[in-house]
């Protein structure tokens, strides 16, 4: 696989099929790719897949130099965002457990679930979720977004932070429960605000997907921050992150606007 820098690919395959005295309906004959993914190529409008390049340039008789407009894989390809997809649809069957586990323990108390169990699944949540996020950072560095770069890893680490003191405050009773749940809701409210804020950024790139997926975290980490509403905002995470799964995959796959082609 290898990575190219837009426009400058867009200009020199320009140039080539120039070169070459073709229209850009000719090329699509040679190498039978639509005219509207040429042109938006050609415009720097959109990043190819590394089969795409090579198909034009063969039909254009150019040989692929190693240079920086080519180089190799792009950490967002591949295997890692197809591994973030994974970990985040495996986040999300956790996630649900953890959820059942905790009304368990609200409403029939610790004895209801083994701590084995308890630490298991937050073991599994806190891991899993690494790799959701992991995606989304990816992203904000293939595509520069300061905001989701900084939101993904300090929801990476307040996660972790907030699961272990779940862990804690499950084997001890020497601390206020309800103090640190508000603390954790006030903590996710601004992190998720953050993120959120990012997701929205992606707009441009990723069109209403990103948009409608970025305003639901926002919704969720103001809902967080009013403590009172935690609860419904837990709901609204649940189908933000869903959103954030099918964006990803997406991406993945390159079905999003201005991806891969």
């Amino acid at each position: 696989m290898m990575k190219t820098k837009q426009p400058e690919l867009g200009k020199k395959i320009l140039e080539l099929r120039r070169a070459n005295g073709l229209t850009q309906e000719e090329l699509v004959e040679r190498c039978n790719i639509n005219v509207r993914t040429i042109q938006r190529i050609e415009a720097g409008e959109v990043t190819p897949r590394p089969h795409t390049i090579r198909v034009i340039f063969e039909a254009l008789n150019y040989e692929i130099p190693e240079s920086p407009d080519i180089e190799s894989a792009d950490p967002v390809d591949g295997k890692w965002i197809h591994g973030a997809v994974l970990s985040s649809a495996i986040y999300l069957v956790f996630s649900m457990v953890e959820a059942y586990m905790e009304y368990q323990v609200f409403t029939e108390g610790q004895g209801a679930i083994s701590s084995v169990f308890y630490a298991g699944i937050k073991l599994g949540v806190g891991l899993f979720f690494l790799g959701f996020m992991y995606g989304f950072y990816l992203l904000g560095r293939r595509y520069p977004n300061s905001w989701i770069r900084i939101g993904s890893l300090l929801l990476s680490g307040a996660t972790i932070l907030c699961l272990g003191a779940d862990v804690l405050l499950y084997f001890s009773t020497g601390f206020s429960k309800e103090a640190a749940l508000v603390s954790q809701a006030i903590l996710a409210g601004v992190l998720y605000t953050v993120f959120g804020v990012g997701v929205v950024e992606f707009k441009k790139r990723f069109g209403n997907l990103a948009l409608v997926t970025g305003i639901l975290f926002i919704i969720t980490g103001i809902s967080f921050l009013s403590v009172i509403f935690a609860l419904p905002g837990l709901v609204v995470l649940t189908v933000a992150e869903v959103l954030g799964l099918v964006l990803l995959y997406r991406v993945g796959e390159g079905n999003v606007k201005t991806i891969q082609v």
